[in-house]
C-alpha cells in the first residue's frame, strides 16, 4: 500500500508562457490590503524531488514557495484573488498590532498568524507554521516558536481531520517532538502508531520504525526521507553500498588530480548544483 504524503507548497500565481527556463519570474503586483503596487518574484512549478522528514525539500530548492510580501503593509499574499468577505477580515489583521509586531517574521509565519485569525483548517495553518520553521531553522528561538505552533495544529488535525490528513499530522507530530527534543512523548507517539492501520506494512510504518531509531539515540537533528530507505536495507547490502560509494568517491579523485573528468560519476557539489 502507497501512502501518499501532503505537502501544501503554497499558491501559484499566473506565469507567462514561455518563462519555464528561470527558477522564478518577476510579477508586478498590487497588494489587495493597502494598495501598494510591487514588484514580486514567483517560484516557477516544478518536480518534486527528495525531502527531509518535517517535508522540507531538500537541494538547490529547499525552501516553501516565494509569496508576494507587500514593503508597506506587511500582508502576505497566501492567494489572488481574496474574496472580498475574506479580504475585509484580511485588512483589521494587517492593521493590527499583533500583526504588525511580527512584520520582521518569515512569509509563512505570517500566513499562520493570517490563517488562525481567519479560521482555516487546523492542517492549512499547522502546514504554515511547518513551512515557517524551514524558512526561520537558523534562528533557535523563531524556530522553536514555529515548530510548536505546527505541533499544536498537527494534534488537533489528528484528533478531528480526515483520515489522509489525520494520518500525515500524526506522523509529523512524531517529528516534531523529537526535533523539540521531546524524546519521551516523541517515543509513546510514535509506539501507539504501530497499532494503526494505516501504519502498518507501509512507507509510513518504515519512517515510524527510523522515528524510533532516532529518538533512542537522542537526535533530534533534520534528516532525509532517503534515510529512511537506506534504513530498512539489510546490514550487509548497506555496508557494501558505503564502500561502492567510498571507492568511486577515491577514482574520481585520482582522476580529477591526474588532470582529467572525475571518471562517469558526478562529483557533488552544492555550490554547483545550485548554479
Amino acid at each position: 500500500m502507497t501512502k501518499r504524503l501532503i505537502l501544501i507548497l503554497g499558491f501559484v500565481f499566473i506565469a507567462a508562457a514561455g518563462a519555464s527556463a528561470a527558477q522564478f519570474i518577476e510579477r508586478e503586483l498590487p497588494c489587495p490590503v493597502c494598495g501598494k503596487v510591487f514588484y514580486a518574484k514567483l517560484d516557477l512549478s516544478g518536480s518534486q524531488g527528495e525531502m527531509r522528514l518535517d517535508l522540507k525539500p531538500v537541494g538547490p530548492e529547499a525552501g516553501p514557495w516565494r509569496l508576494p510580501d507587500c514593503p508597506r503593509c506587511g500582508f502576505v499574499i497566501y492567494k489572488l484573488p481574496i474574496p472580498a468577505a475574506e479580504l475585509a477580515k484580511c485588512r483589521e489583521i494587517a492593521a493590527s498590532e499583533e500583526y504588525k509586531k511580527d512584520q520582521a517574521r518569515s512569509t509563512y509565519f505570517r500566513v499562520g498568524l493570517i490563517y488562525e485569525k481567519l479560521g482555516k483548517s487546523a492542517f492549512s495553518v499547522a502546514n504554515s507554521f511547518l513551512k515557517a520553521s524551514w524558512q526561520e531553522e537558523a534562528e533557535a528561538a523563531r524556530l522553536k516558536e514555529d515548530q510548536e505552533l505546527s505541533l499544536k495544529y498537527f494534534t488537533v488535525c489528528a484528533q478531528a481531520c480526515g483520515a489522509e490528513e489525520k494520518e500525515n499530522s500524526q506522523l509529523l507530530i512524531g517529528e516534531l517532538l523529537r526535533r523539540l527534543g521531546r524524546f519521551e512523548e516523541a517515543r509513546a507517539h510514535l509506539a501507539g502508531l504501530r497499532s494503526l492501520k494505516g501504519f502498518q506494512k507501509n512507507f509510513f510504518a518504515d519512517i515510524v520504525e527510523y522515528q524510533l531509531s532516532l529518538c533512542s539515540q537522542l537526535d533530534s537533528a533534520p534528516h532525509e526521507m532517503a534515510e529512511v530507505r537506506d534504513f530498512k536495507k539489510p546490514l550487509l547490502e548497506k555496508i557494501k553500498n558505503k564502500l561502492n560509494n567510498i571507492l568511486r568517491d577515491l577514482a574520481g579523485l585520482a582522476g580529477y588530480k591526474a588532470g582529467g573528468a572525475p571518471s562517469a560519476r558526478k562529483m557533488y557539489s552544492p555550490d554547483l548544483d545550485a548554479q
